[in-house]
C-alpha cells in the first residue's frame, strides 16, 4: 500500500483551497471578454470527459494513480497563471486559461472519490473538509486583502489587480505543489 503523511496533506489541502479561493474573483474579469457560448461548450466538453473517465475507475480509483494524477492536475494552474501572464486581457490566452481550467474539472469528481477511499475514516474526512474551509476562507480574505492594499496605492483598474495578483498566486501555487509532494513521501497514513 502507498502512503500519504497526513499532517502535510491537510497543509495541501488548506493551501490549494487557500489559492482556489484567492484566484475565484479573477475569474469573472478574465472571462469578461469570452462569448456566452463558449460556457455552453466549456460546459458540454467538461460533461462528456467527466463521464468517460468514468469507465476508467476500477483501473484509477487506487492510490498511484491518484497520487499522479492529483500532481498533474496540479501542475495546470502554472499554465493557467502563465497564460494569463504572457497573454493578459486577450482572447487567446482567455481560451487557453478556460480550456486549462476546464481539463481540470473533468478530474473534480474522480479526485474527490478517490480521495473519501484513500482517507476513509470520519476523522480523516473530518479534518481534511476543516483544512479545505479554513483554507477557502483564509483565501477569500487574502484576496480581498490584496485588492483592498491596491486600491489605497492607487491601482483601480481591475485588470491591473488581476494581473499583479497572479505573482501572488503563482507563488500560493508553488507551496501546494511543495506540500503535495512532501505528503506522498510520508507513511504516517496507511491507505
Amino acid at each position: 500500500m502507498e502512503h500519504f503523511t497526513f499532517k502535510t496533506y491537510l497543509s495541501y489541502k488548506f493551501l490549494n483551497s487557500l489559492f482556489g479561493s484567492a484566484s475565484l474573483g479573477t475569474i469573472f474579469t478574465i472571462y469578461a471578454i469570452l462569448p456566452p457560448k463558449t460556457f455552453s461548450i466549456g460546459g458540454i466538453t467538461l460533461a462528456l470527459g467527466a463521464w468517460i473517465l468514468t469507465f476508467f475507475y476500477t483501473q484509477l480509483l487506487k492510490t498511484k494513480p491518484y497520487k499522479i494524477i492529483l500532481l498533474i492536475i496540479e501542475i495546470l494552474p502554472f499554465c493557467y497563471l502563465a497564460a494569463y501572464l504572457l497573454f493578459p486581457n486577450t482572447f487567446y490566452g482567455t481560451i487557453l486559461i478556460y480550456a486549462l481550467y476546464q481539463i481540470g474539472f473533468i478530474f473534480g469528481d474522480y479526485l474527490s472519490r478517490n480521495e473519501t477511499l484513500i482517507f476513509h475514516t470520519k476523522d480523516y474526512l473530518s479534518k481534511i473538509d476543516k483544512a479545505r474551509q479554513i483554507g477557502y476562507l483564509s483565501g477569500l480574505s487574502l484576496a480581498f486583502i490584496f485588492y483592498f492594499i491596491s486600491e489605497k496605492f492607487g491601482i483601480d483598474s481591475k485588470e491591473a489587480q488581476i494581473y499583479n495578483i497572479h505573482f501572488l498566486l503563482l507563488l500560493l501555487q508553488c507551496l501546494v505543489i511543495l506540500t503535495l509532494i512532501l505528503s506522498f513521501k510520508g507513511k504516517s497514513c496507511k491507505t
